[in-house]
This record gives structure tokens, sequence and C-alpha cells, in this order.
């Protein structure tokens, strides 16, 4: 039994050894639109009169075959006869193929070889492939075959997302905008958009210099975050973030150069410069891109659940108030202090209503924040400083602070109150701590200043002498150009366009003046660019030490312009009175400023 095991081995590996093998082989790399390469269809052990028979080469064009060649190879049992039939292709169109595998009779028996799958690319993608495997940068060299336009579209690009376009009055939508760009390129902010119908908050702008890497279709871009927005709207109704246009300066090498590609981004920064030096090998190529326009809608807040004394606030809040001091002297001023916590639209938020008892005179606050700017909505407190005096002595009440608000997560309106307050005000004057000053006497003074004059006396002499020694070294005095700063333009020049369309009325008016007021406060404060806003204004204001209610009667302003630009709601004040209190407002910060 065991010897018929062993012949049965035998012959199945004589059998074994004895299996033609037959293969196809093609290029191992892809294959170029119009370069011709080979197929190949390889016998081994066959009989040299064997005919192979070619597949149907669809999608190929036909050069030449078949080729036939002959030879042995050496194998474990004997040399062995290898037949090679070789056909000449040329690929089409880019795109994924497969070529048949060849048909041949060997001993009577038919046999096929393997098909085989191949890629076609096109020549300019076969020369980036090159580049690249050499270890140059395809994106910053313009070949001859490529469109200038075509190919910065595809590889530079600004882009708006934001995370909601439907919202309720005050609710925030977030707005980020970005310059994607694998090019060597210079981008110039020519547009920013104006937001009509928000108050805007800026999270990020170019100033921060937020890059990051992002793939887009399998593509990696370099991501410039050039600005990040909180937006909250005033009104309902539908409102278009307009479009942000750049201006770009895209650099090019007309040959294959090893470079890492960089951005360069900023407002303002190419502006007229027309003199750039080109670098040597290298071509500039100037492009405009933009972001789509986003339509808004912001749905108006429920009018029936409305509390009375609602002034805005869309969010989550609570109200804390204290008094810096519980009992004042005569005529002594005194602090209370009302904090809003929480988060929402702070930069709307309304100072609370104080309900001063009779005896107590109270005057407007001064407003302070603390947000993170980095939370969406803002989160952190707004701090109001109410200053007041007592008239009389007496005891004095102040009932809770009541603060309403609509949440935005819940759709629905809440109130929060503080704790109920006393002050009192006694009769007493305040008492004030006078410094004690040391006294001199006449005589130490009389001796002090004689010894100032020796040495005053000493110096001139000192410095008359550095003239005379230095005079015959002296060069000719630089006259230096003087700069003429041009005066400023007058707060009412600035609003003489609402002037002329005082008749008129409607929208144009409102926003006349609106436009007015702000190019005024920009030339006064030196605002430009992503820095217009409510937000920077207000720090500016401050910072140049404008009364509070000064700043709050300017915000008044504002605000009902844009009730006259964006709704059909009458502003509280007619057109003569906002245009007189308009001027009034400007020509006092014209005053300090």
């Amino acid at each position: 039994m065991r010897n018929v095991l062993l012949v049965l081995g035998w012959m199945c590996s004589a059998v074994a050894g004895a299996q033609t093998v037959f293969k196809t082989m093609v290029p191992k790399e892809p294959l170029v639109t119009g370069e011709a390469f080979q197929v190949q269809y390889i016998l081994e052990d066959a009989d040299r009169n064997a005919l192979v028979v070619p597949p149907e080469f669809e999608h190929f064009e036909f050069v030449t075959g078949p080729n036939n060649y002959s030879g042995t190879i050496a194998r474990a049992n004997g040399n062995k006869l290898v037949m090679n039939t070789v056909y000449t292709l040329i690929p089409g169109k880019p795109g994924i193929y497969t070529i048949g595998g060849a048909s041949a009779l060997i001993n009577g028996r038919e046999i096929v070889s393997n098909a085989v799958q191949v890629r076609v690319i096109s020549k300019e993608a076969a020369r980036r492939r090159q580049i690249q495997e050499s270890g140059y940068n395809p994106d910053y060299v313009l070949f001859p075959e490529e469109d200038a336009q075509e190919k910065i579209r595809k590889n530079l690009f600004v882009r708006v997302t934001v995370n909601k376009q439907t919202c309720f009055v005050g609710e925030p939508v977030l707005a980020e905008f970005k310059l994607y760009s694998r090019l060597q390129s210079k981008s110039d902010i020519v547009k920013n958009p104006g937001f009509y119908g928000f108050t805007m908050f800026d999270m990020v702008n170019l100033e921060d210099k937020v890059i990051v890497t992002e793939d887009v279709n399998g593509r990696q871009f370099n991501v410039h975050t050039i600005r990040k927005v909180q937006l909250y709207p005033l009104q309902a109704g539908s409102y278009t973030i307009d479009p942000m246009e750049v201006l770009n300066k895209v650099e090019f090498s007309k040959s294959a150069v090893r470079k890492r590609t960089e951005q360069q981004i900023a407002e303002g920064m190419l502006g007229g410069d027309t003199d750039d030096e080109v670098p040597a090998g290298t071509t500039i190529v100037e492009s405009s891109i933009s972001t789509e326009p986003v339509r808004i809608t912001v749905k108006p807040l429920p009018e029936k659940t409305k509390p009375a004394g609602y002034s805005g606030a869309a969010g989550k809040f609570r109200i804390n108030a204290a008094f810096e001091k519980n009992e004042l002297s005569k005529n002594e001023e005194g602090v209370l202090e009302v904090i809003i916590r929480g988060k929402g639209n702070f930069i709307q938020l309304d100072a609370p209503e104080i309900p001063w008892p009779a005896g107590v005179e109270g005057f407007a606050p001064s407003v302070k924040d603390s947000l993170d700017k980095s939370k969406l909505p803002l989160e952190g407190s707004r701090t109001f400083r109410y200053t007041f005096i007592c008239t009389s002595p007496g005891k004095y009440s102040i009932p809770a602070i009541r603060f309403s608000y609509f949440d935005t997560d819940s759709n629905t309106f809440h109130t929060v109150s503080s704790a109920p307050l006393t002050v009192t005000g006694t009769r007493e004057e305040k008492k004030i701590k006078l410094r004690e000053e040391q006294t001199v006497s006449i005589a130490a003074q009389s001796e002090k200043k004689a010894r100032m004059a020796i040495v005053a006396l000493v110096l001139i002499v000192l410095l008359v002498l550095l003239f005379y020694s230095f005079r015959k070294k002296e060069k000719p005095a630089v006259i230096e150009e003087v700069k003429v700063i041009p005066p400023l333009t007058a707060a009412k020049e600035f609003l003489a366009n609402a002037g002329t369309l005082f008749e008129t009325g409607g929208s144009s008016y409102y926003q006349a003046l609106y436009t007015g007021t702000w190019q005024f406060l920009q030339e006064r404060l030196r605002l430009s660019g992503s820095t217009v806003s409510k937000q920077t204004l207000l720090h500016t204001l401050e910072e140049k030490g404008i009364r509070p209610e000064l700043t709050q009667n300017l915000l008044d302003i504002l605000a009902q312009c844009e009730t006259g630009i964006y709704t059909a709601a009458a502003p509280t004040l007619d057109k003569g009175q906002l245009y007189q209190e308009t001027l009034a407002v400007l020509e006092a910060i014209e005053n300090v400023v």
C-alpha cells in the first residue's frame, strides 16, 4: 500500500512539474495617454509551434505585434523553453481599464493567461507625479499647457460658513471667513462684509494669525482664518451677509524648483503698489475671488408671552445687585453695582431700570464687560455701576431689580430678580482726612534756592564752553521735511448728506445719517477695516475718556438709525430731533478727541 502511494505522489509531481505557465505582463507604473507601452504574453515549457491568440484591445490604439521571442530558463528539473509574444499599444483617455488574457493551444488543450488592470493618466498628471517623486512642488510651477486662472481657481479660494441660517432675534449666528491656498500668494482683503442688521462681536481676525491644514477632496490646503464673528440680529426679517472680496497676486515658477509655498494675507497690503520685484524665472498672475452671499432668516420673538419691560436679552442669565456701602454720610456719593452673568447677547444688554425711591437721586451707569470671546454665545458678565446720592437722611429700600430674557434653547421667556436692598443716609458730614505737610522754614528755603542757583550757573558755563569747542566740527544742519497733517473734518460735514435727504425721508435718510456717524467715528478714533464695530467703539471711547452717558446716547442713535433702515417701525425720535441729537453727540466727542 505504501509503495502505491509513493508512485501516485511521484506521478502528481511529474504532472505538476510539466504544467505550462501562461501569464500576462504590463508596466507597473501608470500608463500615460498618447505614450506607447507593451503587453507581454509569456509561455513557459510550451511547444515552439504553440499559437498565441490575443484579446480585443479595447480603449487602446494598436501599434505593432505580435513580435515573438523565444529562449530557455533554468529550473530545478532542467531547462525550460520560454516563448514571449509582445504587442505595442497606445492608451487613449485617462481611466482604469482591463486588458484581457491571451489564449494558446497546448497539446490539444486551450489555456488562457490572466487578465490585468491598468491605470491611464494624463500627461499633466504624469508630469506632476514625476515632479512630486523628485521632491519638486507642482503647485508652484505653471506648465505651458496650463491655464493660470484655472489653476488659481482650483488651488486658491475663500469660503464663508455659518452655523445656522434661521434664528430668533438676539440669537447668535457664527460666521467664519477662511482663505484656502496651495499657492505662493499675496492676498488683500479689499471689501469686508457690512453685516447689516446685526450687532457684531469679533472672535478671531487676521492679527490672531490662525493657520491650520485642512483636507479638501483628498488634497491638503493651508487654511487662514480671516475673520470669525458672532452676529446678533437686531430685528426680525431676512438679511444677507454680503460677499468678502479678496485680490490676489500669485507667483508661479516657469520651471520645476524645490519650494514650499507660502501665503500672505492682510487688509490693504497690496494697495496700489504695482512695482513688486518679480523673481527671475517666475511670473505674477493677479486674481480676484469672493465668498458667496449668505441669507439669514431672523424670526420674531413670541409677542404673547413677552414680559413687560423686556429689553431684548437672549440667552441664559442671572442677576445680582449690591451697594458698595450700606451707610452714606450727607452728600456722599454711593455706588450700586448690578451684575448680569450668563451667556447670550451681552453686547445688546441695556442697563436695568432702577426704581430709586424718593430722597435718592440716581445717575446713568458706567458699563464694564468681562467676556470670554472664544465661547458661542458670549459667556461672562456685564457690570453696571450706578452712582447716587441721598438728598435727605433716612433709610431707603430698593425693591428687587427684575431682568427678563428669552431662552433660545427652550424658546421661552424667563424673568430673574435680585434680592431687595436697603441703604441709609445719615446727617453727618463726610470726614475728609487732611494730609499733614512738613513745613520748611524761610531760612531753609532761601538756602536751598541759593544752592540751586550756583549749580545752574556752573552748568551754563560748561554748556558755553562745549558749544565753542564743537562749533568748528559742526556739520551743516539737515532740514527735516515737515509732514503737514490735514485738518480733521468737522462733524457737521459728515452729516451733510443726511441733511440733503431730510425731506425725502425713508430708509435712505437713516442710512445716510448712520454712514456719516460711522465715518466721523472712524476718522476721529482711527478705526478701519475689521476694527469698525460697536465692540471696538465702546472700548475706544472709554480709553478716550468719553462720558458713559454720552456713549450711551451714541449707541441709542445708532440703534434708531438701524431701526429706520431695516424695519418699518418708526424710531422714537422724529427726523429733526434725531439729526440734532446726532450732531450734538458728535460735536461733544469732537471737543474731547
